[in-house]
């Protein structure tokens, strides 16, 4: 079973969210770069995308999304996100 566009936004922002407030909390940035670089990982893992862009070659979103995904994962453990 593949989750949803929807589904997977909400669950990948709540982890910022959390990671955010983590960073905060502990005084350590690490959190929140992680939790971006986990959120470009299950885009690259799963690269889902809204339904009204059905219209695009379903190819090269889905190889987009993935460029996108590794993109926030090397910002993440670069420490490119800080608090």
């Amino acid at each position: 079973m593949r989750i949803n566009f929807r589904t997977q936004i909400i669950v990948t922002m709540t982890l910022v969210i959390v990671g955010f407030i983590s960073s905060l909390w502990f005084a350590k940035d690490i959190y929140y770069n992680l939790a971006w670089a986990f959120t470009g990982l299950v885009f690259f893992i799963n690269p889902v995308y809204p339904i009204n862009i059905t219209d695009l070659e379903q190819e090269k979103v889905k190889k987009g999304i993935r460029i996108a995904g590794m993109i926030l994962v090397f910002i993440g453990i670069t420490n490119g996100f800080g608090v």
